[in-house]
């Protein structure tokens, strides 16, 4: 007993003195207020630089809104920071450049007319001050995962998702969908889950009924799940949406065959 206070008090002690090294750190002072992001007609300005595109309507169609919200965008002086968030995943593009238009774009202008696709497996040296991640991005192929691209992201980004960069943590393309899966959560409570019985993958949602047994959930049937055979590989921790028109096809992309 006398052990077990003693680590205890230790976790305390260690938990404080984080809450001390950051209660008095002054770039957090303000971390419960909304980031001033340069939004409407600058952002818009900015997007059409990047995506090298000559008229709103051409930056509507590539990020799937209408010209009525880009005008929206500019009388409100609105951010659209989970399209930002969207853009910076999928191009490598620096969130400090997207918000506020600062930052070292030299590393990457000349890739642009590239889909983003086509540079999975790039992943440029840092140009910014900011730790990152980087986690692979699979499919599922017949059951199987199957390599698709890497995506880079900050450390903090990444932690607000509930995974880690350059770890066992993945991300599976779920139709236009981004899933994070957090491969340290591999017991189930509740949620959906990736999961491989007899080496095949599959996505489905989960539950630990009071009877101590897990099933599987689908549509109004459930269905009790044989431990022996199922391995749960993580859960999702969270999901990065995406409009059905492709976020990146810059001018005179071409879709594979």
């Amino acid at each position: 007993m006398a052990d077990n206070k003693h680590y205890i008090s230790i976790g305390l002690l260690i938990n404080m003195s984080g809450y001390v090294k950051y209660k008095h750190d002054k770039r957090f002072e303000k971390l419960d207020k909304p980031i001033e992001c340069e939004g409407g007609k600058e952002l818009i300005e900015r997007l059409m630089q990047l995506f090298e595109v000559n008229t709103r309507i051409e930056l509507g169609d590539l990020i799937g809104v209408t010209a009525g919200t880009l005008s929206t965008w500019t009388t409100r002086n609105t951010t659209p920071y989970e399209l930002l968030i969207r853009v910076h995943l999928l191009t490598g593009w620096p969130m400090e450049y997207l918000c506020f238009g600062v930052g070292d774009l030299s590393k990457i202008k000349g890739k642009t007319n590239s889909h983003f696709s086509e540079r999975a497996n790039e992943v440029a040296p840092p140009t910014l001050s900011y730790e990152r991640g980087v986690l692979q991005v699979y499919t599922i192929d017949n059951g199987h995962l199957a390599q698709y691209e890497k995506i880079e992201a900050t450390v903090n980004l990444l932690q607000y998702c509930n995974v880690r960069g350059n770890e066992n943590d993945l991300i599976v393309k779920d139709g236009f969908d981004l899933l994070f899966i957090n491969t340290r959560e591999n017991q189930v409570n509740q949620g959906r889950y990736l999961f491989k019985v007899n080496q095949t993958h599959q996505l489905g949602m989960m539950k630990l009924y009071p009877d101590g047994k897990i099933y599987l959930l689908e549509e109004e049937e459930r269905y009790l799940v044989d431990e022996s055979v199922t391995q749960i590989v993580g859960k999702v921790a969270a999901t990065l949406k995406q409009t059905p028109i492709s976020l990146i096809r810059p001018r005179g992309y071409k879709a594979r065959t």
